[in-house]
Protein backbone atom coordinates (compact mmCIF):
# COMPACT_ATOMS: atom_id res chain seq x y z
CA UNK A 1 0.00 0.00 0.00
CA UNK A 2 1.17 3.36 -0.84
CA UNK A 3 2.32 4.93 2.43
CA UNK A 4 0.40 8.82 1.71
CA UNK A 5 1.29 10.09 4.67
CA UNK A 6 5.21 9.92 4.13
CA UNK A 7 4.77 12.15 1.31
CA UNK A 8 3.34 14.66 3.36
CA UNK A 9 6.37 16.99 3.36
CA UNK A 10 6.32 16.10 -0.50
CA UNK A 11 3.38 17.41 -1.06
CA UNK A 12 3.60 20.89 1.14
CA UNK A 13 6.47 21.82 -1.12
CA UNK A 14 4.62 21.05 -4.22
CA UNK A 15 2.10 23.10 -2.86
CA UNK A 16 4.18 26.03 -1.88
CA UNK A 17 5.42 25.83 -5.19
CA UNK A 18 1.96 26.02 -6.84
CA UNK A 19 0.95 28.74 -4.52
CA UNK A 20 3.74 30.60 -5.38
CA UNK A 21 3.52 29.95 -9.05
CA UNK A 22 -0.57 31.23 -9.11
CA UNK A 23 0.42 34.09 -7.22
CA UNK A 24 3.29 35.41 -9.93
CA UNK A 25 0.84 34.43 -12.65
CA UNK A 26 -1.90 36.82 -11.29
CA UNK A 27 0.43 39.28 -10.45
CA UNK A 28 1.48 39.15 -14.47
CA UNK A 29 -1.17 38.45 -16.39
CA UNK A 30 -3.79 39.36 -14.13
CA UNK A 31 -7.67 37.67 -14.57
CA UNK A 32 -9.41 37.85 -18.11
CA UNK A 33 -12.50 39.22 -16.79
CA UNK A 34 -15.64 38.78 -18.24
CA UNK A 35 -18.42 41.28 -19.66
CA UNK A 36 -20.21 40.39 -16.43
CA UNK A 37 -17.01 41.71 -14.43
CA UNK A 38 -16.02 44.36 -16.98
CA UNK A 39 -19.57 45.44 -18.47
CA UNK A 40 -20.20 45.24 -22.04
CA UNK A 41 -22.22 44.23 -24.79
CA UNK A 42 -22.01 40.23 -25.94
CA UNK A 43 -23.77 38.76 -29.14
CA UNK A 44 -24.41 34.87 -30.37
CA UNK A 45 -24.38 35.09 -34.03
CA UNK A 46 -24.78 32.84 -36.56
CA UNK A 47 -23.16 33.16 -39.86
CA UNK A 48 -20.63 31.50 -42.45
CA UNK A 49 -17.84 34.41 -41.80
CA UNK A 50 -14.70 33.32 -40.33
CA UNK A 51 -13.10 34.86 -37.15
CA UNK A 52 -10.93 37.41 -38.67
CA UNK A 53 -13.93 38.79 -40.99
CA UNK A 54 -15.79 39.20 -37.93
CA UNK A 55 -13.36 40.76 -36.43
CA UNK A 56 -13.02 43.24 -39.23
CA UNK A 57 -16.48 44.04 -39.73
CA UNK A 58 -16.80 45.10 -36.01
CA UNK A 59 -13.32 47.14 -35.54
CA UNK A 60 -14.40 49.16 -38.55
CA UNK A 61 -17.01 50.63 -35.77
CA UNK A 62 -14.67 51.59 -33.08
CA UNK A 63 -10.93 49.89 -32.67
CA UNK A 64 -10.04 51.07 -29.26
CA UNK A 65 -12.72 48.70 -27.71
CA UNK A 66 -11.83 44.73 -27.41
CA UNK A 67 -13.32 42.79 -28.93
CA UNK A 68 -13.47 38.58 -28.60
CA UNK A 69 -14.84 36.43 -31.36
CA UNK A 70 -15.04 32.51 -30.15
CA UNK A 71 -16.97 29.83 -32.59
CA UNK A 72 -18.98 27.35 -31.03
CA UNK A 73 -17.50 23.68 -31.45
CA UNK A 74 -18.59 21.95 -34.83
CA UNK A 75 -21.01 24.83 -35.45
CA UNK A 76 -21.30 28.11 -37.04
CA UNK A 77 -22.51 29.70 -34.25
CA UNK A 78 -19.81 32.60 -33.15
CA UNK A 79 -19.92 34.10 -29.89
CA UNK A 80 -18.88 38.35 -30.05
CA UNK A 81 -18.01 40.07 -26.87
CA UNK A 82 -17.46 43.80 -26.90
CA UNK A 83 -15.78 45.91 -24.25
CA UNK A 84 -17.92 48.68 -22.56
CA UNK A 85 -16.76 52.35 -23.37
CA UNK A 86 -18.12 55.67 -23.75
CA UNK A 87 -21.28 57.14 -25.35
CA UNK A 88 -22.34 53.08 -24.94
CA UNK A 89 -25.97 54.11 -26.09
CA UNK A 90 -24.86 55.52 -29.73
CA UNK A 91 -22.34 52.45 -30.22
CA UNK A 92 -25.25 49.89 -29.14
CA UNK A 93 -27.06 51.51 -32.24
CA UNK A 94 -24.22 51.52 -34.68
CA UNK A 95 -23.88 47.81 -33.94
CA UNK A 96 -27.50 47.20 -34.58
CA UNK A 97 -27.45 49.08 -38.02
CA UNK A 98 -24.34 47.47 -38.77
CA UNK A 99 -25.40 43.63 -37.96
CA UNK A 100 -28.85 44.51 -40.42
CA UNK A 101 -26.18 45.97 -43.42
CA UNK A 102 -24.51 42.60 -43.06
CA UNK A 103 -27.72 39.98 -43.84
CA UNK A 104 -25.03 37.06 -43.22
CA UNK A 105 -24.82 37.06 -39.32
CA UNK A 106 -28.16 36.28 -37.64
CA UNK A 107 -28.28 37.23 -34.37
CA UNK A 108 -29.55 34.48 -31.95
CA UNK A 109 -28.50 36.48 -28.69
CA UNK A 110 -27.41 40.17 -27.85
CA UNK A 111 -26.84 41.38 -24.06
CA UNK A 112 -25.62 44.80 -22.61
CA UNK A 113 -24.23 44.65 -19.12
CA UNK A 114 -23.64 48.27 -17.72
CA UNK A 115 -20.18 49.06 -15.79
CA UNK A 116 -22.17 49.89 -12.44
CA UNK A 117 -24.36 46.80 -12.76
CA UNK A 118 -21.10 45.02 -13.08
CA UNK A 119 -18.98 46.64 -9.75
CA UNK A 120 -22.28 45.60 -8.22
CA UNK A 121 -21.50 41.79 -9.63
CA UNK A 122 -18.34 41.81 -8.25
CA UNK A 123 -19.34 42.85 -4.78
CA UNK A 124 -22.55 40.01 -4.48
CA UNK A 125 -20.00 37.04 -6.07
CA UNK A 126 -17.39 37.57 -3.31
CA UNK A 127 -19.98 37.52 -0.92
CA UNK A 128 -21.17 34.40 -2.00
CA UNK A 129 -17.91 32.73 -1.89
CA UNK A 130 -16.37 34.14 1.26
CA UNK A 131 -20.25 33.43 2.81
CA UNK A 132 -19.87 29.99 1.68
CA UNK A 133 -16.46 29.60 2.84
CA UNK A 134 -18.08 30.60 6.34
CA UNK A 135 -20.57 28.23 6.54
CA UNK A 136 -18.45 25.09 5.84
CA UNK A 137 -16.04 26.47 8.27
CA UNK A 138 -18.81 26.40 10.48
CA UNK A 139 -20.20 23.23 10.01
CA UNK A 140 -16.85 21.48 10.03
CA UNK A 141 -16.03 22.65 13.53
CA UNK A 142 -19.41 21.99 15.03
CA UNK A 143 -18.73 18.30 13.27
CA UNK A 144 -15.49 17.33 13.97
CA UNK A 145 -12.62 18.83 16.07
CA UNK A 146 -11.00 21.94 15.21
CA UNK A 147 -7.95 20.96 13.58
CA UNK A 148 -9.89 19.37 10.64
CA UNK A 149 -11.84 22.66 10.46
CA UNK A 150 -8.45 24.25 9.87
CA UNK A 151 -7.11 21.74 7.59
CA UNK A 152 -10.27 21.17 5.38
CA UNK A 153 -10.59 25.20 4.70
CA UNK A 154 -6.70 25.55 4.12
CA UNK A 155 -7.10 22.55 1.57
CA UNK A 156 -10.46 23.60 0.37
CA UNK A 157 -8.68 27.67 -0.23
CA UNK A 158 -6.00 26.29 -1.66
CA UNK A 159 -7.84 23.94 -4.95
CA UNK A 160 -10.08 27.34 -5.55
CA UNK A 161 -6.90 29.85 -5.70
CA UNK A 162 -4.62 27.07 -7.55
CA UNK A 163 -7.71 26.94 -10.06
CA UNK A 164 -7.95 31.06 -10.12
CA UNK A 165 -4.63 30.86 -10.81
CA UNK A 166 -5.15 27.94 -14.03
CA UNK A 167 -7.71 30.64 -15.34
CA UNK A 168 -5.65 33.11 -15.72
CA UNK A 169 -2.40 30.97 -17.00
CA UNK A 170 -5.05 29.67 -20.06
CA UNK A 171 -6.52 33.15 -20.20
CA UNK A 172 -10.21 31.43 -19.66
CA UNK A 173 -12.80 34.37 -19.05
CA UNK A 174 -13.47 35.64 -15.77
CA UNK A 175 -17.32 35.56 -15.51
CA UNK A 176 -20.38 34.34 -13.20
CA UNK A 177 -19.72 31.32 -14.82
CA UNK A 178 -16.38 30.64 -13.27
CA UNK A 179 -17.77 31.84 -9.68
CA UNK A 180 -20.09 28.80 -10.12
CA UNK A 181 -17.71 26.71 -11.18
CA UNK A 182 -15.44 27.82 -8.43
CA UNK A 183 -18.38 27.20 -5.70
CA UNK A 184 -18.04 23.73 -7.06
CA UNK A 185 -14.50 23.05 -6.62
CA UNK A 186 -14.65 23.94 -3.35
CA UNK A 187 -18.21 21.54 -3.02
CA UNK A 188 -16.34 18.52 -4.12
CA UNK A 189 -13.12 19.13 -2.72
CA UNK A 190 -14.74 19.91 0.80
CA UNK A 191 -16.76 16.57 0.52
CA UNK A 192 -14.17 14.56 -0.49
CA UNK A 193 -12.11 15.27 2.63
CA UNK A 194 -15.18 15.38 5.06
CA UNK A 195 -15.22 11.97 4.02
CA UNK A 196 -11.99 10.97 4.56
CA UNK A 197 -12.16 12.92 7.99
CA UNK A 198 -15.16 10.76 9.46
CA UNK A 199 -12.90 7.92 8.22
CA UNK A 200 -9.91 9.14 10.20
CA UNK A 201 -11.94 9.87 13.42
CA UNK A 202 -13.77 6.34 13.17
CA UNK A 203 -10.49 4.35 13.41
CA UNK A 204 -9.00 6.61 15.73
CA UNK A 205 -12.13 6.22 18.06
CA UNK A 206 -11.66 2.76 18.62
CA UNK A 207 -10.18 2.28 21.95
CA UNK A 208 -8.65 -1.26 20.69
CA UNK A 209 -6.75 0.44 17.66
CA UNK A 210 -3.10 0.93 19.16
CA UNK A 211 -1.58 2.04 15.46
CA UNK A 212 0.20 5.18 15.16
CA UNK A 213 -1.28 8.27 13.48
CA UNK A 214 0.27 8.07 10.31
CA UNK A 215 -0.57 4.03 10.25
CA UNK A 216 -4.46 5.68 11.09
CA UNK A 217 -4.29 8.13 7.62
CA UNK A 218 -2.91 5.64 5.68
CA UNK A 219 -5.40 3.00 6.99
CA UNK A 220 -8.29 5.97 6.54
CA UNK A 221 -7.32 6.73 2.64
CA UNK A 222 -7.01 3.33 1.52
CA UNK A 223 -10.62 2.43 2.74
CA UNK A 224 -11.64 5.13 0.89
CA UNK A 225 -9.43 5.16 -2.11
CA UNK A 226 -11.58 3.10 -4.71
CA UNK A 227 -14.92 5.41 -4.07
CA UNK A 228 -12.18 8.54 -4.55
CA UNK A 229 -10.95 7.64 -7.62
CA UNK A 230 -14.00 5.88 -9.23
CA UNK A 231 -15.66 9.64 -7.84
CA UNK A 232 -13.41 11.24 -9.65
CA UNK A 233 -12.85 9.56 -12.86
CA UNK A 234 -16.45 9.36 -13.56
CA UNK A 235 -17.05 13.21 -13.13
CA UNK A 236 -13.93 13.68 -15.19
CA UNK A 237 -15.60 11.86 -18.17
CA UNK A 238 -18.95 13.85 -17.52
CA UNK A 239 -17.00 16.50 -17.73
CA UNK A 240 -15.21 15.84 -20.60
CA UNK A 241 -18.58 15.05 -22.37
CA UNK A 242 -19.66 18.56 -22.01
CA UNK A 243 -16.49 20.10 -23.51
CA UNK A 244 -17.12 18.13 -26.66
CA UNK A 245 -20.82 19.06 -26.55
CA UNK A 246 -21.55 22.36 -24.45
CA UNK A 247 -22.27 25.99 -26.25
CA UNK A 248 -19.27 27.72 -26.73
CA UNK A 249 -19.94 30.17 -24.31
CA UNK A 250 -20.11 26.80 -21.70
CA UNK A 251 -16.93 24.83 -22.60
CA UNK A 252 -14.70 26.78 -20.48
CA UNK A 253 -16.65 26.03 -17.02
CA UNK A 254 -16.13 22.46 -17.29
CA UNK A 255 -12.43 22.70 -18.35
CA UNK A 256 -11.34 24.77 -15.24
CA UNK A 257 -13.76 22.10 -13.43
CA UNK A 258 -11.65 18.68 -14.88
CA UNK A 259 -8.51 20.86 -12.90
CA UNK A 260 -10.58 21.60 -9.63
CA UNK A 261 -11.29 18.09 -9.50
CA UNK A 262 -7.87 16.74 -10.21
CA UNK A 263 -6.25 19.16 -7.50
CA UNK A 264 -9.21 18.80 -5.24
CA UNK A 265 -7.97 14.54 -5.46
CA UNK A 266 -4.73 15.49 -4.60
CA UNK A 267 -5.35 17.97 -1.86
CA UNK A 268 -7.82 15.49 -0.35
CA UNK A 269 -5.38 12.23 -0.63
CA UNK A 270 -1.65 14.05 0.30
CA UNK A 271 -2.58 17.69 1.92
CA UNK A 272 -5.54 17.49 4.33
CA UNK A 273 -5.09 14.91 6.63
CA UNK A 274 -1.31 15.80 6.91
CA UNK A 275 -2.60 19.01 8.34
CA UNK A 276 -4.51 17.40 10.87
CA UNK A 277 -1.39 15.59 12.01
CA UNK A 278 0.36 18.81 12.10
CA UNK A 279 -2.04 20.07 14.23
CA UNK A 280 -1.12 18.05 16.88
CA UNK A 281 -4.54 15.73 16.58
CA UNK A 282 -1.97 12.40 18.13
CA UNK A 283 -2.03 14.43 21.31
CA UNK A 284 -5.76 14.82 21.38
CA UNK A 285 -6.10 11.61 20.85
CA UNK A 286 -3.72 10.41 24.24
CA UNK A 287 -5.45 12.77 25.81
CA UNK A 288 -8.99 10.76 25.10
CA UNK A 289 -7.33 7.83 25.94
CA UNK A 290 -5.92 8.75 29.32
Amino acid sequence: MINFYSYKNKSYLASSALIILTVIIIFFKGLNLGIDFKGGLNFEVRTNLSNDQILNVFQDINRDREIIVKKEIGSDVYTIRIETGDDNASFIEEIIQLIKDHPEMEVLISEYIEPTFSDELIKNSLYAMASSLLVIAFYIWIRFDWQFAASGIFALLHDVFIAIGFMSLFNIEFNLTMIAALLLIAGYSINDTIVLFDRLRTITSDEDNKDSFSDNVNKSIKLNLRRTILTSFTTILALICLVILAPVNLTEMPIVFIFGVCIGTYSSLFLALGIVGDFNYEAVLRARDS
